[in-house]
């Protein structure tokens, strides 16, 4: 499993919405509690491969003995969430309206993160997308006066998949939006609407 995974960004509001579900009713072995809350080996089997963007990095992660710190260190992650709602809890900041407003905030991320990631399961880009991006992104530094320092396209082939997934993953997220936008419609008040509406 790469950085990516365990990259705070990502992984603290995933494991903040895994913390928000009912208790789990599944059997398999418990690696973790916090307080009552128990963390089931199968909770953190869905989790990783909720998070991974690859199967077979996912499969890495849960079964490599050189894996074993990270998950380890995931497990905690995952345990010091547990405590950190049920001390919330304990100190009434899950009645305060202010801070539910930010968890539904987080709850929304997560499940955007979601279906942007189901839009790019599967999709793999052909040679001649690789190579459109390609020229692409040296047109743009020709643009910019820096094509001097342009890489050829089969020295940064190797990387090109990725580069063009993320930016795919980022067509797809403003796609989204506007199909939300169309689907739940939002109306703001005057006196809030962006500039640009």
């Amino acid at each position: 499993m790469n950085t990516r995974i365990a990259s705070a960004s990502l992984l603290l509001p995933l494991l903040f919405a895994w913390g928000c579900r009912p208790a789990p009713k599944d059997t398999s072995r418990v690696i973790a509690t916090a307080g009552d809350q128990k963390i089931t080996e199968k909770d953190f089997t869905d989790l990783v491969k909720g998070l991974s963007p690859d199967a077979a990095q996912a499969t890495t992660f849960l079964t490599s003995p050189a894996a074993r710190e990270r998950r380890a260190q995931m497990a905690d992650q995952m345990a010091m969430q547990d405590a950190i709602l049920a001390y919330a809890k304990l100190q009434g900041l899950t009645k305060d309206p202010a801070i539910q407003r930010q968890v539904e905030g987080a709850e929304a991320q997560v499940y955007f993160q979601s279906l942007v990631k189901k839009r790019l399961e599967g999709v793999t880009p052909t040679e001649a997308q690789l190579k459109a991006f390609y020229d692409e992104k040296v047109a743009a530094m020709k643009a910019q006066g820096q094509e001097k320092g342009a890489p050829s396209y089969e020295m940064v082939k190797p990387q090109l998949p990725n580069l063009w997934l993320q930016e795919r993953g980022r067509q797809i997220a403003q796609e989204l939006q506007q199909e939300i936008r169309t689907r739940i419609p939002i109306t703001l008040a005057d006196d809030y609407k962006p500039a640009a509406q």
